[in-house]
């Protein structure tokens, strides 16, 4: 989270304005199980930072991202991550489409020193399969984010919070004539909730998020931070009336450290994620009500996760070249992931500028590796 809450920021105190448009695509081994075999994608994205005047800026970014992942198995879920280990899985699996809309916008202001931004972000997302079991998944993410702080020489620090809305339907159809497998709503990592998984095909997620951050940002120099961000959800079966049945909530507290020179920057971020789930038991079922009988905890895990970014820009007689390598250790997904990446910028005609991003990852876990390719190209002004 930290290092979204940099990209945010450094958005802010930087001193250059300018667009980005590009179109990336993807194509590599899936990265674990439940992301199948084989994995195989596109995106479609604009960034823009426009300064109105000297003390206003505004800034924005839009995305569409389509995604093809081969041979699933497990969970018909969309943002399986996040919501573990509450999913909806079946046996079966099969091939998993997703399509994401990405939109973020802001203001920002910088006068006598103070510094302040306020800004809106939504994402939605629909996977869907072709095929029996037919998993079918909306999401809408709604997030409004503001900050303050104080700008002196070359630092800014910054207090921000924020705050979101966040839904997910789940629906699994079957179309078969030779019938239909069985649905399973997992009570925890490892258990089903076996009142519930039969021919329960239908759920409902509704979940809020809240955070805040106190961070360090230089235009050269060290850079700090800290941050806590809160998730919670409840999982609600569609049995014509919402009945819930697994709460979660989900505490992370992270530190970064680094610093930034006018050619390269490198920064670290540690942190741990503690998930708290409870499940809800209930009694006699008359008339399609359930009597809640408690609510208890099933399920407290820890995990810890880490990442170290790096980058350094070489001037070239023509254009420039960034250099780019990011190493990421998630303890919940027990896996390694070092990305590489190399963009090459030439001008083109006064402010315009095109760039070629060609982009190499290894995911490697206990048993197993996986490798991904993605190719950005595009133009920036």
């Amino acid at each position: 989270m930290l290092t979204t809450i940099l990209v945010i920021l450094t958005a802010l105190v930087t001193d250059t304005a300018r667009t980005d448009l590009f179109l990336s695509g993807q194509f590599g081994q899936g990265t674990q199980v439940l992301e199948g075999r084989q994995t195989a994608g596109f995106a479609v994205e604009a960034r823009s930072v426009y300064d109105i005047n000297p003390v206003s800026r505004v800034f924005g970014e839009a995305s569409y991202t389509w995604q093809d992942c081969k041979q699933m198995r497990g969970v018909d879920n969309a943002d399986y991550r996040m919501i573990a280990p509450y999913w909806t899985m079946d046996t079966v699996g099969g091939d998993m489409r997703r399509e994401t809309y990405y939109f973020r916008g802001g203001y920002r202001m910088l006068k006598n020193h103070i510094l302040w931004h306020a800004a809106l972000q939504f994402r939605a997302e629909q996977s869907y399969r072709m095929r029996d079991p037919r998993a079918k998944n909306k999401v809408s993410d709604l997030r409004v984010e503001a900050s303050i702080g104080y700008q002196w020489n070359k630092y800014a620090l910054s207090l921000m919070g924020y705050g979101g809305r966040y839904k997910q339907n789940n629906e699994i159809r079957f179309y078969s004539e030779l019938g239909e497998t069985t649905i399973y709503h997992m009570a925890n990592d490892t258990e089903p909730y076996a009142r519930f998984s039969s021919n329960n095909k239908q759920s409902y997620y509704s979940g809020y998020r809240a955070g805040a951050g106190l961070q360090l940002l230089p235009t050269t120099g060290f850079m700090a931070g800290v941050q806590y961000d809160w998730f919670t959800f409840t999982k609600e079966l569609t049995i014509n009336t919402q009945v819930p049945i697994v709460r979660l909530n989900s505490h992370t507290v992270s530190a970064q450290f680094g610093y930034v020179a006018q050619r390269w920057r490198l920064h670290g971020t540690a942190g741990m994620e503690l998930k708290r789930g409870e499940q809800y038991i209930y009694g006699d079922n008359s008339n399609n009500y359930y009597q809640l009988l408690l609510v208890t905890q099933n399920y407290s895990k820890n995990y810890i996760f880490a990442n170290i970014y790096g980058d350094y820009r070489l001037p070239l007689p023509i254009g420039d070249m960034l250099f780019v390598g990011i190493a990421n250790y998630d303890q919940f997904l027990q896996h390694w992931t070092e990305q590489v990446q190399i963009r090459y910028t030439f001008p083109i005609k006064n402010r315009y500028s095109w760039f070629v991003a060609p982009q190499a990852a290894l995911h490697q876990y206990d048993h197993a590796q996986a490798w991904q390719i993605i190719l950005a190209t595009g133009l920036t002004f």
